[in-house]
């Protein structure tokens, strides 16, 4: 009896050590070693959200998880100018009903949408903790959980390629990278990208492997992975539309290296692409006329004739309007030589945000013996040159704004494969400068993985992050917003946190506070306009002078003139709203039709 029981005891310890212990114990060990640096990063360097295209996709899943459908409450005038061309017989009619959205992608919103539906999300503001929300604290950890996932997932690929040693290491350099903690609290839609486009290099490499194979396997499993590839790249697309160009270098990855049958696995990949698009497109053709809403016009911002205003195009009702009358070709060749230049100078050398970049371009010299190795730095380097004149052409005030942390940051969802390749490479290099002891080689792997995540290790040793002071306080814009009625509409330079803090319906600022104002208040009139720093920014003293002296009706002059202390102290003669005034000096100020402070304050 105390035989079989020792032997049992050593067979249990054998498990843990060599089978399917050991996996569970190592599992469990990463899962909780990242729920600590989770815990951490949170705790030191978490501020909430200050990104407009974050805030959107919320307001969006929101509206998707209480049964409104795909619609917004932030109210773009170039969507209502789309909707209006599309169904002329109602152009007066758009603001009568939900509007749906025309500019942003549907996949990340829903998939929030089903979170919202699981976890107890609490959309009211906690007086106690004013710059503290709840909802992005929710689904800054649930794009931890996609960042670890995305870990794992780069782990598998790693080791398919290379081996368990640059497995490691990538996996441990790619958790320890700044740049990808800060998209994961960010709110965007990045680390989600990242997750399909990893999932999408497995199943190239799954597709590879078998054509490699000396028997040819049955086709039904090539032609299956090839199907969930393409779906992978429509998922991608319809989770931020410039990712469907990945369409392109993986039908050539498969036209390229495959010989058996490769003619129906890029029909296949084609076919399962466009299943995922192609109803997505159609409805926004229905809607706009446009397969892409107001994001197709993104290769026409930043260019010549918008000098003024990097939003300028989404501000107006008609495209026309903004000065696009005057623009020619050349104009959006001089943004792509423009854009390209700083993403050479700048975005390609800092790839990922770490340097490990310099080992992926070194290793372009050195010939792989592996085949499959060959292939895939291959499928890199097209979909790194394509994705970077995608992002050169479709780079608007987003990038500006915000100009790291932003969706049209492309190239970061590809940088963890560079890292891949750029540890392989490092590998390489430590097979030839560092003694074969496995103690010497781990010692050189680990001061490797501490140089490279440096910049992480910084911030969470140094003090925790203040919180800067921004417009985006969740407390104060519930107040706002809490003035107006459900159904009557405000106009803002920030509606995007009005419509996922306030709940209310907020245009965005039209072109001026004259013509393109009326407009927009004979669709539905605007009871209160409420501005904040993003106009009364210091940066825009200069223009403001200048806008008065030019007599041009500019909001930032509106601001000015009617600023008490500076200008009039009253808006300018003419406009609507003159009633009331609340004056959130020197940085804000909110102006109604009527008073209605004092009555929500009596709530």
């Amino acid at each position: 009896m105390q035989r079989g029981a020792h032997e049992r005891i050593q067979g249990l310890i054998r498990g843990l050590e060599e089978g399917l212990g050991a996996k569970i114990l190592v599992m469990s060990s990463a899962l909780l070693g990242f729920v600590l640096l989770a815990l951490w990063y949170n705790l030191w360097d978490y501020n909430g959200f200050s990104n407009q295209e974050a805030m959107e996709s919320a307001h969006l899943a929101r509206q998707l998880a209480g049964g409104a459908g795909y619609t917004t409450d932030c109210i773009r005038p170039l969507t209502l100018g789309l909707l209006q061309r599309a169904d002329t017989n109602n152009a007066g009619e758009v603001l009568r009903h939900p509007v749906p959205d025309l500019s942003n992608a549907p996949g990340y919103p829903f998939l929030l949408a089903g979170l919202m539906k699981v976890l107890p999300f609490h959309f009211e503001a906690d007086p106690r903790q004013p710059w503290h929300y709840q909802p992005e604290f929710l689904i800054a950890c649930f794009n931890e959980l996609l960042f670890f996932a995305a870990v794992l997932l780069l782990f598998q690929v790693a080791r398919r390629l290379f081996d368990g040693g640059v497995a490691w290491v990538s996996a441990l350099i790619f958790a320890g990278t700044q740049t990808y903690w800060r998209f994961s609290v960010s709110g965007l839609s990045t680390l989600w990208l990242v997750v399909v486009f990893l999932s999408l290099v497995w199943c190239l490499v799954a597709m590879e492997e078998r054509e490699r194979r000396e028997i040819a396997p049955p086709p039904g499993g090539s032609l299956a992975l090839a199907a969930v590839a393409g779906s992978l790249v429509g998922i991608g697309g319809l989770s931020r539309y410039s990712f469907a160009w990945m369409i392109v270098p993986v039908l050539l990855f498969i036209r390229v290296f495959f010989n058996r049958q490769r003619g129906r696995l890029c029909l296949w990949t084609a076919i399962s692409f466009l299943a995922v698009m192609g109803p997505w497109i159609t409805r926004n053709l229905a809607l706009s006329q446009t397969p892409f809403g107001t994001a197709g016009y993104a290769l026409l911002e930043n260019t010549p004739p918008l000098p003024e205003d990097r939003d300028r195009l989404e501000r107006s009702l008609h495209p026309n309007a903004a000065g696009l009358n005057g623009l020619t070709p050349r104009d959006v060749v001089n943004k792509f030589l423009v854009n390209g230049e700083e993403i050479l100078g700048g975005d390609l050398p800092r790839l990922g945000g770490n340097w490990v970049c310099a080992f992926f371009l070194c290793g372009l010299l050195l010939p792989f013996r592996n085949p499959a190795l060959q292939r895939f730095r291959l499928f890199l380097l097209w979909s790194l040159a394509l994705m970077a004149v995608v992002q050169a052409g479709g780079q608007t005030h987003l990038s500006a704004d915000s100009p790291e942390i932003n969706s049209e940051n492309l190239l970061v969802v590809l940088s963890p494969l560079v890292l891949v390749f750029g540890t392989g490479v490092f590998f390489t290099f430590m097979d030839h400068i560092v003694p074969p002891d496995l103690r010497a080689r781990r010692a050189a792997a680990g001061l490797f993985v501490m140089v490279v995540c440096a910049p992480l290790l910084l911030t969470l040793l140094g003090p925790p992050k203040q919180t800067a002071i921004s417009p985006y306080a969740p407390l104060h814009l519930q107040r706002v917003a809490a003035m107006m009625q459900p159904d009557e509409l405000m106009m803002s330079d920030i509606p995007w946190a009005v419509a996922w803090y306030g709940a209310r319906p907020c245009a965005w600022l039209t072109l001026d506070d004259a013509e393109t104002y009326k407009e927009m208040d004979k669709l539905k009139p605007v009871r209160a306009v409420f501005l904040t720093q993003r106009t009364s920014d210091r940066r825009f003293l200069s223009q403001m002078i200048a806008n008065q002296q030019d007599n041009e009706c500019d909001w930032s002059y509106f601001y000015l003139d009617s600023l008490p202390g500076w200008g009039h102290g009253e808006v300018p003669t003419g406009f609507p709203l003159r009633k009331a005034i609340l004056d959130y000096a020197p940085d804000q100020m909110f102006i109604s039709d009527r008073n209605r402070w004092q009555a929500a304050e009596k709530k």
